[in-house]
């Protein structure tokens, strides 16, 4: 059966194939190789804090990202609207939600702020939520941690397409003849 984590065994989905150009972004940003250059057009949408933290171009070098900053998360119109155009419009498969620690403009940042930030954009936005729920695109979010001097998953921040669309690209169990459907 095809991993969908590795490019080798075909086509990512859309999200999939975002995350993994995101995460090699930050590989290169870890290693200090910031070669590549941005595609045409955004891969992803990252909503992050307005905070003086490494900005998103920096911490995901050669990724064409889309970005929309806001002092502690807070998830207005602007916000709802650039995302949405971001997804409908230009076609971006992946939104970041990109919190980190020690910030000055949420209280109980951290995980938490991520968490509330992204379940916000998915219960103001039926738009964003279609498309998650579709399979086009996803939420995650990440956490730029100071003291590690990188950026880190954080878990449990949306429903997670990609285990729903890995299910879907498995062909169905044959059953025997006279089983019960």
């Amino acid at each position: 059966m095809p991993n969908p984590g590795n490019p080798s065994d075909g086509p990512l989905h859309p999200p999939l194939a975002a995350l993994a150009a995101l995460r090699a972004g930050h590989r290169r940003y870890l290693a200090g190789t910031a070669t590549g250059s941005p595609g045409p057009a955004p891969t992803v949408a990252v909503f992050s804090c307005a905070d003086p933290q490494p900005a998103a171009e920096t911490l995901f070098p050669g990724v064409d990202l889309y970005v929309v900053r806001t002092a502690g998360l807070a998830v207005g119109p602007s916000v709802l609207g650039s995302l949405e155009y971001a997804v409908d419009r230009l076609g971006v498969p992946l939104v970041v939600v990109l919190g980190h620690d020690r910030c000055g403009a949420a209280a109980g940042a951290g995980d938490g702020a991520v968490r509330r930030a992204a379940a916000l954009l998915l219960q103001r936005s039926t738009l964003l939520a279609r498309a998650v729920t579709a399979g086009h695109c996803a939420v995650v979010g990440m956490s730029w941690r100071a003291e590690l001097g990188r950026v880190r998953p954080v878990p449990r921040v949306a429903p997670a397409p990609a285990a729903r669309l890995r299910s879907r690209a498995r062909p169905p169990a044959a059953r025997p003849a006279g089983a019960p459907r």
